[in-house]
């Protein structure tokens, strides 16, 4: 059984290290990203949720949006204030927490961006509670922009977990990899539903294969 106190340390520490931060703070946003905000009207505050080294953030801020950047590692979120400081406060928030405890209100967004978030749930139970959160901040007619990866192919150095969809790194940090269409009801259970295709591809980086699922999901609602 893994030790989740330690495993989420080794995760922190990770997250939290000076390379991981600077690489993420150097990261572009992607382009399939620009092409849905050119497409997205601004009609409202925007969610960051996972917002990394704060390039989507920085994104969002250039459509239009005043935006809540939310990440669980506090070393992301020093770096989505450094490199979002020439907006207004008025703007921009960017907050420390966890995708199953989004700081905010009901309904409070018109458009939210999960990319590379959900899949680092520790067990279904959170994984769960972090689409029962966005679900729940989103106002009727929102857009869900959605990045993650999947359990379509897995890397054979991954080990099953004592959870459903639970999957261990070679060091022991567990990850939440669940089927395609697991992920898509899981959503639409909640009321957020798939709007056009939903795009699926293996990725081959430096850690191993990882199958991926990107979408667009819209929150049901006048």
């Amino acid at each position: 059984m893994t030790d989740a106190t330690t495993a989420t340390g080794r995760a922190a520490a990770y997250w939290n290290s000076p390379e991981t931060v600077a690489e993420f703070r150097s990261l572009d946003v992607q382009p399939y990203l620009t092409d849905l905000l050119a497409r997205t009207p601004v009609d409202g505050p925007a969610l960051d949720l996972g917002c990394g080294g704060g390039r989507n953030t920085l994104a969002l801020l250039e459509r239009g949006f005043d935006v809540l950047a939310v990440d669980l590692h506090q070393g992301m979120v020093d770096a989505t204030r450094a490199r979002t400081a020439a907006y207004p406060p008025a703007r921009i928030t960017v907050r420390q927490g966890a995708a199953d405890a989004v700081p905010a209100e009901d309904g409070a967004f018109a458009l939210a961006v999960c990319y590379g978030v959900l899949h680092n749930a520790v067990d279904r139970t959170r994984w769960e509670a972090s689409v029962g959160e966005i679900a729940r901040v989103l106002r009727p007619g929102g857009l869900l922009a959605l990045n993650t990866f999947t359990s379509q192919t897995l890397d054979p150095r991954l080990r099953p977990g004592d959870d459903d969809g639970q999957y261990l790194l070679p060091d022991d940090v567990p990850m939440t990899l669940l089927p395609v269409p697991h992920i898509l009801d899981a959503f639409a259970a909640r009321g957020l539903r798939a709007e056009g295709a939903a795009h699926t591809y293996v990725r081959d980086l430096d850690v191993g294969p990882r199958a991926v699922l990107r979408c667009v999901l819209r929150r049901e609602g006048d």
